[in-house]
């Protein structure tokens, strides 16, 4: 039985805002157990919400996050596209359809509790890369800064 802290049947918003107290193995349970694509999909929602177009000026940019170790092994996928100063966002796009064109497009493959914890600031994403624990396909200058155009609502 899970000593969890967070009620995993918490609104996803609300375990989201919180992410950053928790400690990797509370994040990983909660990852994994029947709340952790909500909490994902929540994420990305944030993601896309706290969009910092100012850093973005000019970019027509996709960039697509596959995330691994969910249940069963399987792998959820997330697009956010940014065009014009804005972020769309597509959870779980269909394979094989073509996205909007992109001036540059960038793969970050990782495991979702590596991805998280970079996020909140747990951990480097820097650090992560060089010890192959995130995969990123395309400009890596440009992917090491595409991070910094997005947010997550945390508690002070």
């Amino acid at each position: 039985m899970s000593d969890l802290a967070v009620d995993p049947t918490a609104d996803p918003a609300k375990i989201v805002s919180g992410l950053s107290a928790l400690s990797e193995r509370e994040i990983s349970e909660l990852l994994a157990g029947p709340a952790g694509e909500g909490i994902l999909d929540e994420i990305f929602r944030q993601m896309r919400d706290t969009f910092r177009p100012e850093q973005a000026q000019g970019e027509n940019a996709l960039i697509r996050l596959a995330l691994t170790g969910g249940p069963g092994g399987g792998t959820r996928a997330y697009e956010l596209h940014i065009v014009d100063g804005t972020c769309v966002l597509a959870i779980e796009p269909p394979a094989g359809v073509g996205a909007a064109p992109a001036d540059r497009a960038l793969t970050i493959t990782t495991d979702r509790v590596r991805f998280v914890r970079v996020l909140i600031g747990q951990v480097s994403g820097a650090k992560l890369f060089i010890t192959r624990k995130i995969k990123i396909d395309g400009d890596l200058k440009f992917g090491g800064k595409v991070m910094s155009w997005f947010g997550l609502k945390q508690d002070d």
